[in-house]
C-alpha cells in the first residue's frame, strides 16, 4: 500500500495534479466513509445526508483548499493534518445543513402556516446544539486549537479515543485527559447543555 504521507509530499510539490489526487482518494477514501458512517450515526433521526454524500462533499473541499484564487492553496504535512482539515471540512458541512434547516424551519422561501400542536412535533433540538457547540468551539480554537482538534475529531467526525491518538500523534491518556478538560470548558461555556461522549 502507497504511503500517505509520500502523497501528501508530492501535492505539496506540485499541487493536485489529477493523476496524484486520484492516488490520495483511494488510498483515503474507505477511512473517511467510514467517519462519516460513524458521525451520521449520531445525527439526529431523519437525517437525509449519507456518509457517501457527505464524503464526496469534504473530498470537493479538501481539492478546492489545494488551488486558491491566488494560486497554491493548502498543503498538508502528513496523515494527522490531512484528517484534520477533513474533520474541519465535515464540520463546516454539518453546521451549514443544520443552519439552513433551522432557516428553513423559521419560514424559508415555502413557509406555511402550522398549527402549533404539529409544529412541536417537528422540533429538534439537536440542530440547535450543534450550532451552539459550533460558537463554543469557535471561541475555544482561539484558547486552545489542539484540545478544540479533539473535540472535531471526537464529536463531528465520530473517531475513538485511540483513533484520535493516532490522528494527532498523542498519547491515549493525553486525548483522554484533553477531552475531560475540553468538555467541561464547552460545558461550562454553552450553559450546562454540555457534550454527550
Amino acid at each position: 500500500m502507497e504511503n500517505l504521507t509520500h502523497i501528501l509530499g508530492e501535492i505539496g510539490r506540485n499541487p493536485c495534479p489529477a493523476e496524484v489526487s486520484n492516488r490520495l482518494l483511494e488510498l483515503v477514501y474507505d477511512e473517511l466513509r467510514n467517519m462519516a458512517a460513524r458521525k451520521l450515526r449520531n445525527e439526529a433521526p431523519g437525517q437525509t445526508l449519507q456518509a457517501t454524500a457527505l464524503v464526496h462533499e469534504v473530498w470537493l473541499r479538501l481539492l478546492d483548499s489545494l488551488s486558491g484564487p491566488q494560486g497554491p492553496g493548502e498543503t498538508w504535512e502528513n496523515r494527522s493534518h490531512f484528517f484534520g482539515a477533513a474533520a474541519e471540512a465535515m464540520r463546516r458541512i454539518l453546521i451549514e445543513k443544520a443552519r439552513c434547516k433551522k432557516r428553513l424551519k423559521r419560514g424559508g422561501p415555502q413557509a406555511k402556516r402550522q398549527e402549533l400542536r404539529e409544529s412541536l412535533q417537528s422540533v429538534n433540538p439537536v440542530e440547535d446544539d450543534v450550532l451552539d457547540l459550533n460558537a463554543a468551539l469557535t471561541d475555544f480554537e482561539f484558547i486552545d486549537p489542539i484540545k478544540a482538534q479533539i473535540v472535531k475529531l471526537k464529536f463531528f467526525v465520530g473517531l475513538t479515543t485511540k483513533e484520535i491518538a493516532e490522528a494527532t500523534d498523542l498519547s491515549v491518556a493525553t486525548v483522554e485527559r484533553y477531552w475531560v478538560y475540553a468538555r467541561a470548558w464547552l460545558f461550562q461555556r454553552m450553559g450546562e447543555k454540555g457534550l454527550d461522549d
